[in-house]
């Protein structure tokens, strides 16, 4: 004979989940923020996004790790800023992580040392690279939360081609700002005398050339 089946638990039955749902008006939740919650703080995010950028093996799939790491925009004076700051990451990402080539763990090593001032002995060159990876990631991010601080800021707010060379100009030198704290190898600093302003030698993250701009330090 069947036992009859103990009455189902009344609690899991009537268990609802609380999903946090954002609430009207809550879409345009500052960018700035939406950043740090994926990537400051979060180890899983930005191995997530290490990993991710590692296996890009073409422009074509580096930029959507990119757009994903910075995140949609929020509003226009957003919008403004978006596309530069991911045009000079394109750009610094590619020094970083040559497409379509062989990355040697002698020139892994260069880079790490060179660029983000790690030391990186003992390690395979797949952790080497991952650890490459990661440190980006995290410039990356640093970039884009320091010229999202600009959004909204004369003449950004004009419109125009004064507006895109503005945002352009925003996102060059918050991507030098984030490399003084996380790459120092990208920066140069070169005091023309004992009273002179130091200015930054750039990378000309183009063209792979250098150009020595009057940035303030």
């Amino acid at each position: 004979m069947e036992q009859a089946r103990p009455p189902a638990d009344r609690r899991l039955l009537d268990f609802r989940p609380e999903l946090e749902l954002p609430a009207a008006g809550e879409t345009a939740a500052p960018w700035r923020e939406r950043i740090a919650d994926r990537i400051a703080g979060n180890e899983y995010g930005e191995m997530d996004f290490a990993a991710r950028l590692l296996e890009a093996r073409s422009a074509d799939e580096l930029a959507p790790v990119l757009a994903d790491l910075v995140g949609p925009a929020a509003d226009a004076h957003q919008r403004a800023l978006r596309e530069p700051v991911l045009r000079v990451l394109h750009r610094a990402a590619r020094m970083i992580f040559p497409l379509n080539a062989t990355r040697a763990p002698a020139d892994l090593k260069r880079k790490a040392s060179g660029v983000f001032g790690l030391e990186l002995e003992g390690l395979s060159p797949e952790d080497k690279e991952f650890e490459l990876a990661r440190h980006f990631v995290r410039l990356a991010a640093d970039a884009a939360q320091t010229a999202l601080a600009r959004a909204g800021q004369s003449p950004l707010e004009q419109g125009g081609q004064a507006a895109n060379r503005a945002a352009s100009q925003a996102a060059q030198r918050a991507l030098m700002q984030a490399a003084r704290r996380n790459a120092p190898g990208l920066l140069r600093q070169r005091a023309a005398g004992p009273q002179a302003v130091p200015r930054i030698q750039t990378i000309d993250l183009q063209a792979g050339r250098h150009d020595r701009s009057g940035f303030d330090v």
